[in-house]
């Protein structure tokens, strides 16, 4: 017998599948403002000014000094690493393809958010909660396999022929 919560329904999933693809334009929105080549470093603005304000009002000694040490000193490499995360977690729930994968980095990049700049007193912290609690949600399940290509990949995955292929089965809990 197959437990099914109380809340759970036929529309269920699609209501996941519209919030999944909603987070995902979140996050595509967000990529607009971390513009390159420099992020912000010559005018000390957009991505590069946020991540000082990491170092000013983080909550954690060790987040603080990992961003003062490592992040500022090498804010290009970083700058780059996070603008590309964020183009794939946007996109892979967008839709809907290794949405697993991209809940994962979503919820570490709701988590370093969460604890660089929660304590910023021109933010709202419960933002970066309900970001971390929609990754955590998407993580949860198999978000993309409904109104996604996850679905899709997923029936091809599950075929005899590769069913017993391990990078089949690594591919299919990213589904």
């Amino acid at each position: 017998m197959k437990f099914e919560p109380k809340w759970s329904g036929r529309g269920t999933p699609y209501a996941l599948g519209a919030l999944r693809i909603a987070y995902g334009i979140l996050w595509l929105q967000q990529t607009t403002w971390k513009v390159p080549p420099d992020f912000g470093l010559t005018r000390k603005d957009g991505l590069y000014y946020w991540t000082g304000e990491m170092v000013k009002y983080s909550f954690l000694s060790p987040h603080k000094f990992f961003v003062e040490s490592v992040v500022l000193p090498n804010f290009l490499f970083f700058a780059w690493l996070t603008l590309l995360t964020e183009l794939f977690i946007g996109f892979s729930h967008l839709v809907g393809v290794v949405s697993r994968l991209g809940a994962f980095l979503a919820l570490a990049m709701s988590a370093n958010l969460l604890v660089g700049l929660a304590r910023h007193p021109g933010e709202w912290p419960w933002s970066y909660l309900m970001l971390l609690g929609y990754a955590l949600l998407f993580l949860s399940g198999h978000p993309g396999r409904t109104l996604g290509l996850d679905g899709w990949l997923s029936r091809r995955l599950h075929r005899p022929a590769l069913a017993g292929r391990l990078w089949a089965r690594a591919l299919g809990l990213l589904t």
